[in-house]
């Protein structure tokens, strides 16, 4: 087979040709370069942008592996300070962009807000009142732990508020208040406008004892409301008064799976065991529509994010990008940009023409604040004495609703995921019984409320100087706070009452240790 041979190429395809090739050559070398920019670009972004925020920094966390597993209440998140700063601490070896958002979110926390422009100031983010009870997040989240109630009707209420309604609900599912007030008692307001209300509590003890002849004694609240400011309250309102919780491990309760929080529902009490715990479905303030509530003594919040900013609104009046205007306000008259009621005419006229006083961003990072305090360590895991303690405590069924080990779940910050913690909750509502009967709150009931977490529950006296537990601080340790258990709880009670002197003290001695 033959072949015919080519021509030769002349100059100018000659020329052509070798054009090609070197455009070739740039394309290619373009290409690697566009490549090789991307990766450095890519891994710069990774840097400055995701790392930072990845949940860890740069230290050696493997002391960890040297402590006792039942010791680390907060998986890795725990901390080993058990001083008076014990609940201000941050997680351990966060990243830097993380840490550097805890801190500003803590001096968020810790700001003491002032009345802008209708009182003569204005400020960054300032804005008190009108009518509000108390200027700080700090000044009732003492040292980020538990507030005090008044010893009785000669302090001032400081650290909690009471809060009024009257029969029936609003148009999201919340509790009515009184025509003329708010959801609480606002005691205190900026020059020109009126607080609400003068607010004194009285306590009434009541004296019990135990069938091995030990004697105790309970007390109740007792209202003393005066200097009512906007018209007398009916004769049936509801009072309820609120003690600030401890606010750290929170980030880790809200990464626990609704799905965890749902198999622990029984509301009808299948399985027989007298516990019938079941989820608050509340309003969504951002997406609206019902959603599962987890936190506040009642989970009446969805999340860290939307429970800052009612807290925000309804306890200081400040306003916020969830509460520019009133979310449940629906009268046709008036939109108040605070927290005033239609009835308060000096509220709504003293108003400032601040669009937020707690900037979009200044909420983003005092919920990342929250999400991110870490959780003191449990000691003398070790001891047998607190052992025996511990076994008593599953004994007698306080386990069925405080839940003392759970593994968490996904979350916008990958630190808070799968750890495997031990919050001594379920964060479900329980019948508590007539005894500590209060309002309704969305779908909870007057005699129901949320498990409170006991972790950290054994250094309240150190941070805060006392032992005052229950949503309204009645009972002044944890043996007093056991003894207030009714309704799905009273098996339990029942269970500690025969209990011997002796177990008690071992039970109590185990709790004190958390």
């Amino acid at each position: 087979m033959s072949h015919t041979p080519h021509a030769p190429l002349t100059a100018t395809e000659t020329v052509a040709a070798q054009s090609r090739t070197g455009s070739s050559l740039v394309l290619k070398a373009g290409i690697a370069g566009l490549v090789v920019a991307s990766g450095a670009l890519a891994y710069q972004a990774y840097q400055t942008l995701w790392l930072p925020f990845d949940g860890y920094g740069a230290a050696d966390m493997s002391y960890l592996q040297q402590e006792l597993p039942a010791s680390l209440s907060g998986g890795d998140l725990t901390h080993f300070h058990s001083q008076g700063m014990a609940f201000e601490q941050e997680a351990p070896n966060l990243s830097w962009g993380l840490s550097a958002a805890f801190d500003r979110g803590d001096g968020v926390f810790e700001r003491a807000f002032t009345p802008s422009v209708a009182s003569g100031w204005r400020g960054d983010a300032d804005g008190v009142g009108p009518i509000f009870n108390h200027n700080a997040c700090e000044a009732c989240h003492q040292a980020d732990g538990r507030a005090k109630p008044p010893a009785g009707p000669d302090e001032v209420l400081e650290g909690g508020f009471v809060r009024v309604s009257i029969p029936g609900t609003g148009p999201y599912g919340e509790p009515l208040s009184p025509p003329g007030y708010g959801a609480q008692l606002g005691d205190r307001a900026i020059d020109g406008v009126k607080p609400e209300a003068k607010v004194r509590v009285n306590w009434i003890e009541e004296v019990g004892q135990f069938p091995d002849g030990e004697t105790y004694s309970l007390r109740k609240p007792e209202f003393l409301i005066s200097e009512l400011a906007y018209g007398p309250l009916p004769k049936d309102t509801v009072y309820e008064m609120r003690m600030a919780p401890p606010v750290f491990g929170l980030g880790l309760l809200e990464a626990i799976p609704e799905t965890t929080i749902q198999s622990w529902a029984d509301p009808e009490d299948k399985n027989g065991d007298g516990i019938s715990g079941r989820p608050n479905y509340v309003w969504d303030l951002e997406r609206g529509g019902k959603i599962m509530g987890r936190f506040s003594w009642k989970a009446n919040a969805f999340d860290i994010r939307q429970q800052s900013a009612i807290a925000a609104y309804n306890d200081m009046g400040i306003n916020n990008e969830l509460f520019l205007y009133r979310h449940d306000d629906q009268a046709t008259n008036h939109k108040a940009r605070q927290n005033c009621e239609p009835e308060q005419t000096a509220c709504l006229a003293a108003h400032d023409s601040l669009d937020f006083e707690m900037r979009p961003d200044q909420l983003k990072d005092i919920t990342t604040y929250l999400q991110l305090l870490g959780v003191v360590y449990r000691r003398n895991m070790d001891d047998p004495a607190v052992q025996e303690g511990e076994q008593l405590f599953h004994s007698i069924g306080c386990e069925s609703c405080h839940k003392s080990v759970v593994q968490t779940g996904e979350h916008e910050i990958s630190r808070l995921e799968n750890q495997l913690i031990r919050p001594y909750s379920d964060l479900l509502l329980h019948d508590m019984g007539e005894g500590l009967s209060g309002r309704r709150d969305f779908e909870a009931t007057e005699t129901e409320w949320r498990t409170a977490p006991l972790w950290g529950i054994g250094v309240t006296e150190t941070v805060n100087g006392h032992t005052n537990f229950l949503h309204d601080g009645r009972a002044r340790n944890v043996q007093e706070a056991i003894l207030w258990h009714g309704g799905e709880a009273q098996q339990a009670r029942n269970s500690y009452m025969q209990l011997t002197r002796d177990q008690r003290q071992l039970l109590l001695n185990f709790v004190n240790n958390l």
